[in-house]
């Protein structure tokens, strides 16, 4: 952690320590274009790993898309441009996602050395017990578009299905950011929360977590910690993106309206359906985000930007 007035730039601190590391990992290539040459002049040899975050263009492009917004579809040709001029200056590039892989292995025309960004969740050892529970859930920062729109289109579309078949269904709203389009969303079924300070309100209290995102990109922290806390999932595939997930095993993928219907109502009504769920969930969780899995992906990374010889 670098501060005033120690230093009072990033520059200033590069220039000074940039040829002590042997590595520099930056996440975001906007972040990249600011550091990234001031690393390069200060430390020839140093390797640069370049973590994504989410294909920032991707999402874009999809919001354009689902907005029919020319505007918008323009800018996300411009972030595209961005994205790949800081892909072709680093050594390897860190992604969440392996849909996104692909993507960038097509426009990099094969060059980047792409892979999996390590993400570690802490697996509870217990879960609160589904007596215990009611009700559906979602969390999402309101400054984030994807969540906004995507739980302004389920209100409207989804919710009012959901009410015809079990008309005591609630609905809470967790996340920061919070406007007045989702603040008026309150009714009898839809509670919109806002920010709260301990996630574990977001996830523990309630039988099912959805995440209806219409756009968006990358991997989604709210559904690795919803299964990990062994909360049942109805996603859309954009929700489920990159994660692995397997429809009807270890979450519902959702993608018409009354197939939202569905997996919500199975989810309510069958407790048997509802506990191997959650089980198999939180063993998916444990296998594949651990600590332990994350330390064998970033000894990759490491290996991918020749710092360490694979295998010893």
């Amino acid at each position: 952690m670098i501060y005033a007035p120690f230093f009072m730039s990033t520059q200033e601190y590069l220039d000074k320590h940039a040829a002590d590391f042997d590595a520099v990992y930056i996440t975001r290539y906007y972040t990249a274009r600011d550091v990234l040459a001031d690393v390069r002049r200060n430390a020839p040899n140093t390797k640069v790993l370049f973590n994504n975050a989410d294909l920032h263009f991707l999402r874009e492009l999809r919001a354009a898309r689902a907005e029919n917004d020319e505007g918008k579809l323009e800018n996300a040709l411009r972030t595209r441009e961005k994205e790949l001029e800081i892909i072709k200056k680093v050594d390897v590039v860190l992604s969440y996602n392996t849909s996104e892989h692909a993507v960038i292995e097509a426009f990099s025309d094969g060059a980047a050395k792409i892979v999996r960004t390590p993400w570690v969740v802490t697996i509870p050892e217990k879960c609160p017990p589904l007596e215990t529970r009611s009700g559906m859930s979602f969390l999402g920062s309101f400054k984030h578009h994807p969540n906004e729109e995507g739980i302004l289109w389920f209100t409207k579309e989804v919710m009012p299905l959901v009410l015809g078949n079990i008309p005591d269904m609630k609905l809470s709203i967790y996340g920061s950011g919070m406007n007045d389009k989702v603040k008026d969303l309150e009714s009898d079924n839809i509670e919109p929360v806002g920010f709260v300070e301990d996630l574990a309100d977001a996830f523990d209290a309630h039988r099912i977590f959805i995440a209806p995102l219409l756009s968006g990109a990358g991997i989604k922290g709210k559904v690795l910690e919803a299964l990990s806390r062994g909360v049942p999932c109805v996603l859309s595939p954009h929700a489920a993106e990159g994660v692995g997930l397997r429809n009807g095993h270890d979450c519902f993928i959702a993608r018409t309206a009354d197939e939202w219907v569905e997996a919500i109502q199975r989810l309510n009504t069958d407790d048997a359906l509802w506990q191997a769920m959650s089980d198999r969930a939180r063993a998916y969780m444990a296998a594949n985000y651990s600590f332990e899995s994350g330390r064998k992906l970033m000894r990759e990374a490491f290996e991918a930007a020749d710092i360490f010889v694979p295998g010893q």
